[in-house]
């Protein structure tokens, strides 16, 4: 089944409550019945698709609404047809603002998928570094990320016992969806080498905790490890190195904005 975005199942449920409503008139149900069916029906077909590609509940609860409430405008409007009345000024405000609702969403539910496009966030976004700006929503924090705070000073303190430097290298070739090549390299506090059993890297995305990935390294020589990793998705990602010697075991990490591959 092919991925549909969230502004596709709005739009494509709407256009569903628009046919289904009108085909209901037209075979001869009632507005009550009209309105009920095409606002239920484009639901229920959009519940079977979350079914089968995962959806959150606030896009659930956003999509009801807006089916239910778009059929209901359409009840309103057909009723006051049937009965060829003058339509007051009330309607038609709350018909204009179920319409501005519906577009808002739809604008958030972009902005929130794919970010805001560059130029616009070029031109009311900080950016020191000149760096690509990833706007889209990148998700809450997996609770299996956090750490407690006294367990956590004690590594850092154990950690800088041992004197070691950590340098993550190759990592401004990477690129979303492409094998690329990382390397570590671990040195003691006098720049020398240092033997160790195993260095992994750990790649999470905050976005969705689906896509964290561990790899192991292997021994390049002088204390130099390498690997090839790829990347799910393009935007932030925090890169974590544990090096393992025995019982001593040296963790760090940094933030990493990984783009889009480069369009031939």
């Amino acid at each position: 089944m092919p991925i549909l975005t969230s502004t596709e199942t709005l739009f494509g449920g709407l256009l569903g409550v628009f046919a289904l409503y009108m085909l209901a008139r037209r075979v001869g149900l009632s507005n009550y019945w009209s309105g009920v069916l095409g606002g239920v029906i484009p639901f229920l077909a959009y519940l079977g698709y979350s079914s089968v590609v995962t959806q959150g509940g606030d896009m659930m609860a956003i999509h009801l609404a807006v089916f239910l409430a778009t059929a209901a405008v359409l009840g309103v409007f057909g009723a006051i047809r049937n009965e060829k009345l003058k339509m007051h000024w009330g309607p038609k405000l709350i018909a204009a603002f179920f319409g501005f609702l519906v577009i808002f969403m739809a604008v958030l539910l972009s902005i929130s998928s794919h970010g805001l496009p560059d130029k616009i966030s070029g031109l009311f976004l900080p950016n020191p570094d000149k760096q690509r700006l990833h706007t889209a929503f990148p998700g809450v924090i997996p609770h299996d990320q956090n750490t407690l705070y006294e367990p956590h000073m004690k590594k850092i303190e154990a950690q800088r016992n041992l004197g070691w430097t950590v340098e993550i290298g190759e990592l401004e070739k990477l690129r979303s969806d492409v094998p690329g090549n990382i390397t570590v390299r671990v040195q003691d506090a006098g720049g020398k080498p240092v033997l160790v059993e195993q260095v992994e890297i750990a790649m999470w995305r905050m976005a969705n905790s689906g896509d964290d990935r561990h790899v192991q390294l292997k021994p390049l020589g002088d204390g130099v490890f390498g690997g090839e990793v790829t990347f799910a998705d393009p935007g932030r990602w925090i890169i974590g190195v544990t090096v393992t010697r025995g019982q001593d075991v040296f963790s760090t990490q940094r933030s990493l904005f990984i783009d889009e591959p480069t369009k031939k």
